[in-house]
């Protein structure tokens, strides 16, 4: 389940955001005690509905301000960093918001966090709904629920959400003219999360056609009553990032219970979207759709490719805006997989040792490096490690080879927990700012690197350690002259 929530966890490309004189600025600030982080990320959307990535930097007091004047319509967000999270957050042009909270670990900042200001009064309903959550303690797993208690739990978690909802916007706000649109964002997400839930559990039982027909039938939120596709259900993230994608796979799977062999057909997938999606949700899901395969490609060679099988799926799309926004991403991903070619310099990188100590690529010149990137977080990631010691071990009185593994994507408390649970013995460094994330191209994990003596990329994507062929690319590294 955490790899289904994980995926959420898209990459975006940095935008330059909107003119200073086009809108209201936004203005975020506050105090955040106990936090394990000094820099923290916030994600907008600029007025091209691209995401773009700004920076909150707490000084030691836990104290931030920033200011911008990216955000063009009020919309959703959150402040990520590791360890230091709080979600959906409500923003708009012109809000000034306080924000208050220990930060020590998550359950205590949903326990204490506090939003005031101009825009707070919208903001109460995640407040409020967090701290009854946090308060009743309730663990359900719901993807481990049978269908009858399944449908219950949505029952009960759309009556807690109704009953906040109307609680905090029984009035609208005095003076916040986005009051109403904030209402029907949150009420969208709320019967998007619980349709997601019930798409998810169709895709993990498995229910033969007529049972799904009549689940869905049964149990679709009032908001999607008359359709999914409605261009104003864009104004939810939620809608946006796990309806579509979870309504598609569900249609999908109707017509493989149906005709298998009609989905593997040349355009089926293009086909299928053009069914089932209108108007600017079309373009939506076309461009997500393409940005992804973009985003998931791991040489030049690939993205080649993927340029290529895509096309009809940029030509299908309407915008203009977004099909150059695509045209820009494929650069942009070209030249970052640019970085990373055979042959070439391995991009450089500084950072911090388990034991309190720096290092740079430059210190391992003259030895072939086997890096193994890696979160505590990912299964299949510490399910690798056993392997990776036994590999290592074989080549540790060899002075010519280093095994090294980064943490990215992760948290340093979470981080340094793992290691004492897996107890590595060898150099374990942690990618505090996300820079071997990024210039690496850490799209997926665990991933394997190798680069030669001279410090040039021998393998991008090599072998696990499991696999024979990543000690005989070693040998053959150490080999050469």
């Amino acid at each position: 389940m955490k790899k289904i929530i994980l995926l959420l966890l898209s990459f975006y490309f940095i935008s330059n955001g909107v003119a200073q004189n086009a809108v209201q600025p936004f203005i975020i600030q506050g105090k955040l005690t106990n936090s394990a982080e000094k820099m923290l990320k916030i994600f907008f959307e600029d007025a091209n509905g691209k995401l773009v990535i700004d920076t909150i930097r707490l000084n030691d007091m836990g104290e931030f301000y920033l200011k911008t004047y990216k955000i063009a319509w009020p919309q959703r967000t959150s402040i990520q960093q590791n360890n230091t999270q709080i979600n959906r957050i409500y923003v708009a042009p012109g809000y000034d918001l306080h924000i208050t909270g220990d930060a020590a670990d998550y359950i205590s900042l949903s326990k204490t966090k506090k939003i005031s200001g101009v825009g707070g009064e919208v903001n109460r309903y995640r407040v409020k709904l967090d701290s009854i959550l946090v308060a009743r303690n309730d663990k359900t797993a719901w993807y481990d629920l049978k269908t009858d208690e399944l449908i219950q739990f949505l029952k009960k978690s759309k009556m807690l959400e109704d009953s906040v909802l109307n609680v905090v916007f029984k009035k609208s706000a005095v003076g916040d003219k986005y009051s109403n649109t904030f209402k029907k964002m949150i009420d969208l997400d709320n019967q998007s999360l619980n349709f997601y839930m019930l798409l998810q559990h169709l895709d993990l039982v498995k229910y033969n056609a007529a049972q799904m027909r009549e689940l869905v039938a049964k149990n679709t939120p009032p908001a999607f009553s008359n359709g999914i596709s409605h261009d104003e259900y864009l104004l939810s993230e939620d809608y946006k990032s796990w309806v579509l994608p979870l309504y598609y796979i569900y249609e999908q799977r109707l017509d493989l219970l149906r005709d298998s062999a009609a989905v593997k057909k040349p355009g089926y997938t293009l086909g299928k979207i053009e069914q089932l999606f209108t108007g600017k949700v079309r373009d939506f899901y076309l461009n997500r759709y393409v940005e992804k395969r973009i985003g998931g490609s791991n040489s030049v060679e690939q993205l080649n490719a993927v340029k290529k099988e895509m096309q009809a799926f940029i030509d299908a799309i309407s915008s203009a805006a977004l099909k150059t926004n695509l045209t820009n991403n494929f650069i942009e991903k070209k030249q970052q997989l640019m970085q990373v070619q055979i042959g070439k310099p391995a991009p450089a990188f500084t950072l911090p040792s388990d034991q309190g100590k720096v290092f740079s690529l430059a210190d391992f010149k003259g030895k072939v490096i086997y890096i193994d990137l890696w979160a505590s977080w990912c299964g299949p990631c510490r399910q690798e490690m056993p392997a990776y010691k036994k590999l290592s071990d074989k080549f540790k009185t060899n002075p010519q080879v280093a095994f090294v593994s980064i943490a990215v994507h992760d948290g340093e408390k979470e981080w340094r927990n793992a290691l004492k649970e897996e107890k590595p013995d060898w150099l374990q460094l942690y990618d505090n700012e996300g820079t071997v994330a990024q210039t690496y191209v850490a799209n997926a994990i665990p991933k394997y690197i190798l680069i030669d003596k001279e410090g040039k990329m021998l393998s991008f994507d090599a072998p696990g350690p499991a696999n024979a062929q990543a000690e005989q690319l070693i040998n053959e590294a150490v080999a050469k002259q």
